[in-house]
């Protein structure tokens, strides 16, 4: 692996949705420059909107033969997932889970073999995959199972703000047996030590969100908060963790950048996005931490309704490629320090 370029994986996402339209824009722009990517996808979704000259000089390898591919040379290299035509624009089908169900696995294998150091994946649908039959059919559960990594979490990341979410596609009603003391302690050591490895800041300060409106008011609206967040916390902080909370949620975000957090945890999906998309959703991240591998990703969807109207704004993509280089070089500069 070069000691001067990044080398990526970058997955397309869905072929049926504004995945290829934002891939191409992306490959347009110039900002490849500073990496070695792998392009990986269903080809054909996306080479028609490949400038003409990018088009006819690109080098594409069949997804079968990647698994013996050991490049040197020009890139982008492109890994053809396959379903020429046989996927639909504008909805999900199971061709379009299939080719980008295939291409989260093969960027996986690619990061196994030491070949990439980080993913940034496309948007994809959890119909879609479902429909391919995927078990897991999202992002975060295909790579967690595919590198064994139980314990990673889902950091969204807009500038300076970055909040994890603890507890994500799941029913509200089920939130509360789902936020345990061992789910914010294994979150919060998750977060610290991606905020050293990532973003080189040795001793996070991390703000815990309360589950409870006005963090429980002494518990006449709720108990979670001095029987599980509080103990948590307090477990945290016995270990070294900057660690504080509960907070009730209404207030912890206001004036964010005042604060002097690093992250916060919020307890459930709403909590944590609303604020992360006031903040700055147009070219806002999703980092999955606790892998092996740096992986970053758009926050938004496959945007089945705006395919083909020249609308898709590639910003998001272009935010998640910079700051998978960016964590990148800084993992590389953290475990050379040590030695890892």
């Amino acid at each position: 692996m070069s000691d001067k370029n990044v080398r990526l994986a970058l997955t397309i996402g869905d072929p049926g949705g504004i995945g290829p339209e934002i891939t191409a824009a992306l490959l347009a722009s110039g900002a490849l420059a500073g990496a070695d990517v792998f392009v990986i996808g269903a080809f054909s979704a996306l080479s028609g909107r490949l400038p003409l000259r990018e088009r006819g000089a690109a080098r594409v390898i069949p997804c079968g033969e990647a698994a013996a591919l050991w490049p040197a040379g020009a890139f982008p290299v492109f890994i053809d997932t396959g379903a020429a035509a046989a996927y639909e624009m504008g909805r999900p089908t199971a061709e379009g889970g299939r080719a980008s169900g295939l291409a989260i696995e093969t960027a996986a294998a690619l990061a196994k073999r030491g070949l990439v150091e980080g993913i940034v994946t496309g948007p994809v649908s959890k119909h879609a995959l479902a429909l391919a039959g995927f078990r897991q059919a999202s992002h975060t559960a295909m790579l967690a199972s595919l590198f064994g990594a139980s314990d990673c979490q889902m950091m969204m990341v807009s500038g300076s703000f970055r909040v994890v979410i603890l507890t994500r596609d799941i029913p509200l009603r089920e939130v509360p047996g789902a936020v345990t003391m061992e789910r914010i302690e294994t979150g919060a050591r998750v977060t610290a030590e991606a905020l050293r490895e990532l973003w080189n800041i040795e001793h996070a300060r991390i703000a815990v969100a309360a589950l409870n409106p006005h963090a429980g008011d002494g518990g006449v609206l709720g108990d979670e908060e001095g029987c599980v967040v509080a103990p948590a916390i307090a477990a945290l902080r016995k270990e070294g963790y900057l660690v504080e909370g509960p907070f009730s949620a209404d207030s912890l975000f206001y004036k964010w950048a005042d604060k002097g957090y690093d992250a916060a945890i919020a307890l459930y999906h709403d909590q944590g996005m609303i604020p992360f998309k006031m903040a700055g959703f147009e070219r806002g991240v999703n980092v999955t931490i606790g892998l092996p591998i740096v992986r970053t990703s758009v926050c938004h969807g496959t945007a089945y309704d705006i395919v083909g109207t020249g609308s898709a704004s590639p910003a998001s993509l272009e935010s998640a490629f910079s700051l998978a280089v960016e964590c990148c070089i800084a993992r590389r500069r953290w475990r050379s320090a040590r030695k890892v």
